[in-house]
């Protein structure tokens, strides 16, 4: 195997020509391989032809947002957010996208490798993970229920699963399942009484207080 295809290969997108030189220069000297884009269209093209490990980020691109951005990059890509953005909400958003950490500018230098070096072991867990679970067709139906009904991109609907999964100490496919059952009972009893909002019943209402708990963050 070549040390190219060992070597991690890290993406970084930031619209400040210093700030890619100087991540760029770091990064290398730490034995990464690099590749840097300075707009979000950029960006995109150098994932699709450098597949990397992991993608730095800025919020404020000149033809996107860095937000959006990460959302596009290929679930498999997972992102550390740049930005001068300290306010709850950047912060709120870079969370709600799926980001592995939120770095504020400037930076220090040891501090940012050592978001690197996590964020990239944290990456390949979820990757292994991922694959694993990939060929599932209740995981993939309960990722799009989730994707849905919170309206967040399939690798933050992939972490909750993951990460729901964990507190509760079951099986991720199994909480699949029950996502299923719960978005199931909803469509078919929006079935059975079309033109009727306000339903009652146990079913229902459990069924509706279990995917909003996923929405909280309680569950």
């Amino acid at each position: 195997m070549s040390t190219e295809k060992t070597t991690p290969c890290i993406l970084v997108v930031d619209d400040c020509a210093i700030t890619c030189q100087l991540l760029t220069a770091l990064l290398t000297t730490e034995g990464y391989r690099v590749t840097a884009a300075r707009d979000g269209a950029s960006g995109l093209a150098a994932a699709r032809h450098h597949s990397p490990d992991l993608a730095i980020v800025d919020l404020h691109l000149p033809d996107l947002s860095g937000i959006e951005l990460a959302g596009r990059l290929q679930p498999d890509v997972p992102f550390l957010a740049l930005t001068i953005d300290r306010s709850p909400e950047a912060v709120q958003a870079c969370i709600d996208q799926g980001a592995l950490g939120y770095l504020v500018k400037p930076l220090d230098a040891e501090t940012f490798l050592r978001h690197v070096q996590v964020a990239l072991e944290r990456g390949r867990e979820q990757r292994n993970l991922r694959r694993a679970l990939r060929d599932n067709p209740t995981v993939n139906k309960a990722l799009g229920v989730l994707m849905g009904f919170l309206r967040i991109s399939e690798q933050r609907a992939f972490k909750v699963l993951v990460t729901r999964a964990s507190a509760r100490n079951v099986k991720a496919v199994t909480l699949a399942g029950d996502i299923l059952a719960a978005s199931e009972t909803l469509a078919r009893i929006a079935m059975d009484h079309p033109f009727r909002t306000n339903i009652r019943g146990t079913e229902r209402e459990e069924a509706r207080a279990f995917l909003h708990r996923f929405r909280s963050g309680r569950h």
